[in-house]
């Protein structure tokens, strides 16, 4: 890995170490000369460079490990690295979950330590949540209940207004129904007396004859052929007359069906208008009186609001001013942060030794080795850490040589690298020189397999 990316276009000055813009660090008032250094050579020259060459050569191996995995090949083998590849998903998923329950559980322990802090500091008792929660559930009740209590008072009234409106529209139809009997029944009445008048018409048509037929019935002497024949007679009269009336009857009847019949759709179509209309003043009454509610519920609701703005500030306030309340909350939190990572900890390195199982039984029962491409990602940011931080180090020491370098022979600019640097003289030799009989430091640990 270039040393160079890591310091591209900084400038190492001998007079102080900030940075200035355009990638150039001011040096001595005095210094008057523009040199450079290449990084990559100096970095080599370091005691230490042999132990970051190890970590690159740990790291490209553990590269190439993971791009290469083991091939299954028996069905034994297949079947054991399906099996080993659920079980790993089913670690991961548990370990997962366990952190989450970890996290909560630790996060509940420091709210409620910070809870009791706050009661005590501003002499209330304990509460869940502490005093900011109980005065934002105390809010977030008294809101419920406003808004509970405006949601009654309109259901009430819309309860009402619906009753007074079931109330109207029965009497309507109650009334317009009286109505509809009263035209029917003046109808019949009225057909009725056309069919009596009707009937007493053909009894006056036919009266002569038949009082001349019943004279000659009369007459003892009549043959029974004559008494017959004027019986006949008589009785077809009367047949007639019958079939006549009950004609006018039968059409009298459909009249009044029909009748009655558009009263009933008349009926119907002002009973709809009516409830129509009784319907729109109800809603409109309803509307009116939802805003008005609304205006009482802002108003309230502002109230309690700024109510409670002002108790949170002033409690806030309370505590961010007293030293002893920050002082007790940060050993809090920083108590809590270290007993949970080292449980956390504790728990992944629990939870990479089931991993390691795993890989091991399967291995076994497949008779191959196989791979926790997990495990080896994990390993190489280990040692990926390790060499960010042993580079960091041997670039201090490397930039605190050139500074030296620099103010010995009163350079005022060093670049670092050759592009760009003009005229400028290359110390590269004189720095490396110095940078190899730099005491060799105590080499990094080596990465653990996990």
């Amino acid at each position: 890995m270039a040393a160079a990316a890591a310091l591209a276009m900084s400038i190492v000055a001998a007079a102080g170490c900030a940075k200035q813009g355009g990638g150039l660090l001011g040096l001595a008032p005095s210094g008057n000369g523009v040199a450079y250094v290449d990084v990559d050579t100096l970095v080599q020259a370091h005691p230490l460079h042999s132990e970051l060459q190890a970590l690159d050569d740990q790291i490209t191996l553990l590269d190439t490990q993971s791009a290469a995995p083991p091939q299954a090949v028996t069905p034994q083998q297949r079947d054991a690295q399906a099996a080993l590849e659920r079980d790993l998903q089913s670690a991961e998923a548990q370990f997962e979950q366990d952190m989450l329950k970890k996290r909560a559980y630790y996060q509940a322990q420091e709210q409620a330590a910070l809870a009791s802090i706050q009661s005590s500091a501003l002499g209330q008792s304990s509460q869940p949540g502490g005093v900011l929660g109980g005065m934002q559930r105390q809010f977030a009740d008294q809101m419920r209940e406003l808004n509970v209590s405006g949601q009654k008072t309109l259901d009430a009234y819309r309860t009402s207004l619906f009753k007074e409106d079931a109330a109207h529209l029965r009497g309507v139809q109650q009334l317009l129904a009286a109505d509809v009997r009263a035209k029917v029944r003046a109808k019949d009445s009225q057909l009725g007396a056309s069919e009596t008048a009707y009937q007493v018409q053909l009894a006056h048509q036919d009266q002569d004859q038949r009082l001349n037929l019943e004279t000659k019935l009369e007459n003892l002497s009549l043959s029974p052929q004559d008494r017959s024949q004027y019986a006949a007679q008589l009785q077809d009269i009367e047949t007639r007359e019958e079939y006549l009336t009950n004609q006018l009857k039968t059409k009298d009847n459909a009249t009044l069906a029909a009748y009655e019949q558009s009263l009933q759709k008349d009926a119907a179509a002002r009973f709809d208008a009516e409830r129509t209309a009784t319907e729109k003043e109800t809603n409109a009454k309803l509307a009116a009186r939802q805003s008005e509610l609304n205006v009482s519920f802002r108003s309230q609701a502002a109230k309690l609001s700024g109510r409670f703005n002002q108790q949170l500030t002033d409690v806030n306030k309370t505590l961010s001013t007293d030293p002893q309340v920050q002082r007790k909350a940060q050993d809090i939190m920083s108590r809590t942060q270290s007993q949970y990572e080292a449980d956390a900890a504790s728990a992944m390195a629990s939870y990479r030794d089931t991993r390691k199982a795993l890989v091991d039984k399967y291995s076994a029962i497949a008779h191959m080795q196989f791979q926790d491409d997990q495990a080896i990602q994990a390993q190489i940011d280990g040692i990926a850490a390790q060499r960010r931080d042993l580079y960091a180090k041997i670039l201090d020491q490397v930039q605190t040589q050139v500074r030296e370098a620099a103010q010995q022979r009163g350079l005022a600019i060093v670049f670092d690298s050759v592009a760009g640097a003009g005229s400028a003289v290359d110390i590269t030799d004189q720095v490396a020189k110095a940078v190899a009989a730099l005491p060799s430091a105590t080499p990094s640990p080596a990465p653990s397999g996990g």
